[in-house]
């Protein structure tokens, strides 16, 4: 037959996090890095160099800030999907198969469940059809030895 279906939970994530930045703002993205206050003196520098930026993109024509962001956007999309590709970066291969078990185990406690409930629905059900039949037991008894006492 086929493949099993095999679900590329890399691909996914890449593909979400690329329409993630394509919605994202990057000037307000930018704007708030910006204002955040640095740590350090690398910080400090990658703070300034950003406040350059935003000087440039505010003096740009609208035409230019368009494909300015569209540039920014790309870059980072194309950037951040490099990483994962890279060896040491988050590894999903094993989640798949972490799904199956997970779903095995549980469907396994769910029948568990089900074979104790229908294990006390047989004992209980049982014992109440040998209650109902020894009191009938008893009724026909009775009725004998009053027929047998009548006889006498």
């Amino acid at each position: 037959m086929g493949e099993p279906n095999v679900i590329n939970f890399g691909g996914v994530i890449s593909e979400k996090v690329r329409e993630s930045i394509e919605d994202m703002d990057v000037m307000t993205v930018l704007q708030k890095m910006v204002a955040t206050t640095p740590e350090d003196e690398e910080s400090e520098t990658i703070r300034e160099k950003l406040q350059g930026v935003l000087q440039q993109f505010n003096e740009m024509s609208d035409e230019d800030k368009v494909t300015f962001t569209k540039q920014i956007k790309d870059g980072l999309a194309n950037k951040i999907a490099m990483k994962m590709r890279e060896p040491g970066a988050i590894k999903l291969d094993g989640l798949e198969d972490a799904i199956k078990e997970a779903v095995v185990f549980q469907l396994f406690l769910v029948g568990v469940v089900v074979a104790i409930l229908v294990l006390l629905f047989v004992f209980f059900g049982y014992k109440l059809y040998k209650s109902i039949k020894d009191k009938e037991l008893k009724k026909e008894e009775k009725k004998k030895a009053k027929q047998m006492k009548k006889k006498k």
